[in-house]
């Protein structure tokens, strides 16, 4: 079976009945080309075949587009739903599934043929007749595509669809390119194009994509939502799933449609407990999916190929660079078995216009992970980490940090977290960065972690323990040291959250005056100010120090931009311009929503909600608090109600307070 696999059932097996044994055999018909009966017919369905309502109502909707594109990676069952769609469906379907022989045109057009032929058994006369005459002199290519296009109206009078299954194992042929561009472009107009491919095809679709003629499905629509997997396995398979099961099964496969066949079959004569424990546990390195992995993934594969997967496993994103490292080869190398991965699908991205790096679905990852330490040993994969992390620590400390904590080198961890503090700090990551901070022995941490774990106790709503961790950093950093400089700003906006505004003052001019970073001491400006403001000081002064370090932040620190953001919303409200406020409010919540940064982010949301209450959209306004309640419940819900009593709605105002009490901290 090889590494191509995709399943096309689930379920006893159920025999279709093929065209050729109605009207006679392809081969019959061609004599002179050998043609593979299967091919040209529709794939068997089991029985039980699981019904996708959802896809085969969009299909049922788009099928008279000219061009319909199904691309997805092995195992998300594209033939399975098209050929279910098929035998739905009252048009005639013609069926070629395409494999690495039909690459030339006479190949192509004579499966053509036979596909038509499992309909009308006098298809394309002249076309079979022109294909038999293969001799020196005989009719060329063009001559005969275009007599095919001539005689294909002929199948298609009350339409008809044409499947390009596994379309992208011939989509590299020119003439296979150029063929399906003028099956596109001047095939009969009642006919549809199907192509399911891993991969887009390299025809060009514009023009028809314009005028709204080209429909497509993903792997991301193709995956099995919680509502299918869970009639997967109670009406499929015959064995519901707990929900709490059920939910682990679909977060753990990620929707893929051969996981799903891999685990039923590790579930069988499980007792529940039994499976509950399986599924909590699933991984790829488990006994039967590691078998069934070894066999179908690796099995056959090069040996170089298994090597290189086998070790750029270890890597969350698979890089070019990363993956020259850890595999020990050249670039070269690399894009020829990173592109041999990618034609089996056992590496693909986000989406299919993403750049990013690559990676593996985790229960392939798991299995490659396990079979790397299997036959390398614990040691070389120890060795593989360091060397990822020593390449990732310029320029991307998360991947450094994850890779030396795999590699057991806490030390190192704790180096590279330190170091990256004003990232850390100026995008709001925080949360991510605690993770390792607390993995890291006490006798490692320096006083930068201290300032990461400073935060994260901040948000949690522990001002106390806060204040503690930045002080005591403060009190061993030296002065104008970026610890110092995160200190400093650290107590500040403590400092200013608890209304001491002496305090954050200080806090502020020490800032100012010791920082050698010319964008911490424009945000103590910005800060100072903002103190001022809330006196004597100019409200337009504010803003426009604000706009001025918005516009410096902008795509760079995307917290301080969003605080800045949330600053020049609330500025707004106080100078009764809600319109700038909403615009404000909402660029400081697309900020702050990829952050660590919950008290920011509910306090946008309730910028939000203070503007729409000003220009009297009370229901806008009550939704964006209750946004802000799922980040600070008990700040959001004590904003809203002095809203409320602020703009004559007391009776709402007094029912939130009375439930105050009983709202947990963050």
């Amino acid at each position: 079976m090889g590494a191509s696999w995709e399943p096309v059932a689930v379920g006893p097996g159920r025999p279709v009945s093929a065209g050729s044994a109605r009207n006679g055999s392809p081969d019959e018909a061609l004599t002179h080309y050998p043609i593979q009966p299967s091919k040209v017919q529709r794939p068997s369905l089991r029985e039980e075949t699981l019904a996708r309502g959802r896809l085969l109502d969009w299909l049922g909707a788009k099928i008279h587009d000219r061009v319909i594109l199904v691309l997805a990676d092995a195992g998300y069952g594209k033939t399975t739903l098209l050929a279910d769609f098929s035998e739905r469906t009252r048009l005639r379907t013609l069926w070629y599934r395409l494999d690495e022989d039909d690459r030339d045109w006479i190949a192509f057009l004579n499966y053509l043929v036979a596909a038509g032929r499992e309909h009308d058994p006098g298809f394309a006369p002249t076309t079979a007749s022109m294909l038999q005459d293969m001799s020196v002199g005989g009719p060329t290519r063009d001559a005969v595509i275009d007599v095919f296009l001539r005689e294909l109206p002929s199948i298609a009078e009350h339409g008809a669809v044409l499947v390009l299954d596994d379309f992208h194992l011939v989509d590299e042929s020119p003439d296979v390119r150029l063929i399906a561009r003028e099956l596109v472009a001047r095939g009969p107009e009642r006919l549809t194009i199907v192509f399911a491919s891993r991969r887009q095809p390299t025809i060009p679709l514009a023009r028809l994509r314009a005028s709204g003629e080209v429909a497509e499905l993903g792997t991301d629509d193709l995956r099995f939502d919680i509502d299918e997997t869970r009639r997967l396995f109670s009406e499929t398979y015959g064995r519901a799933l707990d929900p709490d099961v059920l939910a682990d099964v679909a977060a753990r496969t990620e929707g893929w449609a051969a996981s799903l066949q891999l685990v039923q079959a590790a579930l069988r004569d499980r007792s529940p407990a039994e499976i509950r424990r399986f599924v909590r546990g699933l991984n790829g390195a488990d006994q039967e999916l590691y078998d069934y992995l070894a066999e179908e993934v690796v099995g056959d594969l090069p040996e170089d190929l298994q090597q290189f997967l086998m070790r750029t496993s270890i890597l969350q994103g698979v890089t070019p660079e990363l993956a020259a490292v850890v595999a020990g080869i050249d670039a070269v190398d690399v894009v020829r078995l990173t592109g041999a991965a990618e034609r089996l699908t056992l590496l693909s991205r986000p989406s299919r216009t993403s750049r990013g790096p690559q990676r593996y679905h985790p229960l392939v990852r798991e299995f490659l992970e396990a079979r790397l330490r299997l036959t390398a040993g614990a040691d070389a994969v120890s060795d593989l980490h360091r060397a990822a992390a020593d390449l990732a620590a310029q320029t991307d400390w998360r991947t450094a940090a994850h890779h030396y904590r795999e590699a057991g080198d806490l030390d190192s961890v704790a180096i590279v977290v330190s170091a990256a503090i004003p990232e850390i700090m100026g995008s709001g990551q925080y949360a991510v960065a605690v993770g390792f901070v607390e993995q890291v022995p006490s006798e490692f941490r320096s006083a930068g972690l201290n300032l990461v774990r400073s935060r994260v106790v901040m948000q949690r709503g522990d001002r106390e323990s806060a204040v503690a961790l930045s002080s005591a950093v403060l009190q061993d950093a030296a002065p104008g040291s970026k610890e110092s400089d995160h200190a400093l700003l650290n107590l500040a906006t403590m400092s200013m959250h608890a209304g001491d505004t002496v305090q954050a003052t200080l806090h502020l001019d020490r800032l100012r005056s010791t920082s050698q970073d010319e964008h911490l001491r424009l945000i103590a400006d910005g800060m100072r100010l903002m103190v001022a403001a809330s006196g004597t000081g100019s409200v337009d002064s504010l803003a426009r120090q604000l706009l001025r370090m918005a516009e410096r932040q902008r795509g760079t620190h995307p917290h301080y931009f969003g605080v800045t953001m949330l600053n020049l919303a609330v500025t707004a409200i106080l100078q009764d311009e809600p319109a700038k406020a909403l615009e404000h409010s909402r660029e400081a919540i697309e900020a702050l929503q990829g952050t660590s940064s919950r008290i920011e982010t509910s306090a946008a949301f309730m910028a939000r909600a203070s503007a729409l209450m000003m220009v009297g959209q009370l229901q806008e306004a009550k939704a964006e608090a209750e946004r802000a309640s799922a980040f600070d419940q008990v700040e959001a819900t004590l904003e809203w109600a002095d809203l409320c009593d602020s703009n004559g709605i007391p009776e709402e105002s007094w029912g939130l307070l009375d439930r105050v009490d009983g709202l947990p901290a963050i």
